[in-house]
């Protein structure tokens, strides 16, 4: 049987992975995720934690699974220092491909969920409170020193500057800003989902201004944390021809498919729903390489 879902697999690249160990459960691990990326024929995967860098265990992934390439990174949240220029400089140093901005811990999430966590999944441990972190001073419009030093040390890095949970107020300042100071890439997180859901018109301006574009897999497939119909994420792909979009899975929840599984599903809807396969290569593939920094003439 022709199955161009499992062939777009072959190579891919989860920008955007949670797995054990973390503070909110998990049912994979890293060990556990790398083998099922294997069985798909992955190129690999990003480990993403909201409380902790994960480079030491992308570290220990890659050597115990050399078929897979396991990346960093880590996000600004609270548990790290917040907007930590110190903490962002050492994550690049152990070799991070990604500096994420607040997550959960973000001001705008707070604001939005009117709590620092989700809604949706419970943490096993309470977590001390604590302001919500932004990338603005008090009067909501200007950038922190931090927040421009963390651009900074990101373009210096050559390495990806993600925007996490901010408000598109702040996603539009900390464009400026990365691009002022030439970050090489900035991905503006989980445009499909909850509060970083962007109109097509914003997703247009962001993009004219240099941005990538993450669309995540959680959208549609989680029964946690859906909210989108497949028909509307690919009339979105087909609109914009697959250009500077990565595909990552945000999966990790008990409740959904293993992340390789879950990607999966995602893209065959989309090609059911007409998109074409080569904007979806791009997705999965090449845009994630360049973002990554990596070489597009990848052999299993």
């Amino acid at each position: 049987m022709d199955r161009p879902d499992l062939e777009l697999l072959r190579g891919a690249i989860d920008m955007h992975a949670h797995t054990a160990p973390a503070l909110f459960r998990r049912p994979l691990d890293d060990a556990d995720l790398a083998k099922a990326a294997m069985d798909y024929g992955m190129r690999g995967f990003v480990l993403k934690d909201h409380d902790s860098l994960t480079t030491g265990r992308a570290y220990h992934v890659q050597k115990m699974y050399p078929e897979i390439q396991a990346f960093g990174s880590v996000v600004l949240n609270r548990s790290v220092g917040g907007l930590n220029p110190w903490v962002a400089e050492a994550a690049i140093h152990y070799g991070a491909k990604i500096v994420w901005m607040p997550s959960n811990h973000s001001k705008y999430h707070a604001e939005y969920f009117n709590m620092p966590d989700y809604p949706q999944l419970g943490r096993p441990k309470k977590q001390l409170p604590g302001p919500g972190v932004t990338v603005f001073e008090e009067d909501g419009a200007t950038l922190t020193k931090e927040a421009r030093l963390i651009c900074e040390i990101v373009a210096q890095g050559g390495v990806a500057l993600a925007t996490g949970h901010l408000s598109l107020a702040e996603i539009r300042a900390l464009l400026r800003a990365a691009n002022e100071v030439g970050v090489p890439k900035f991905v503006v997180t989980h445009a499909n989902w909850a509060l970083c859901k962007l109109d097509m018109d914003v997703q247009r301006e962001l993009i004219a201004d240099g941005a990538i574009l993450e669309y995540v897999a959680c959208s549609c497939v989680s029964p946690i944390f859906w909210e989108q119909k497949p028909s509307e994420l690919a009339a979105w792909i087909n609109e914009l021809k697959g250009e500077r979009i990565v595909l990552g899975s945000d999966l990790g929840q008990f409740s959904g498919p293993p992340h390789p599984e879950g990607i999966r599903m995602l893209i065959a809807a989309l090609l059911d729903e007409g998109v074409p396969y080569e904007f979806l290569e791009k997705m999965t593939k090449v845009t994630p390489a360049e973002v990554l920094a990596l070489d597009q003439d990848w052999v299993p």
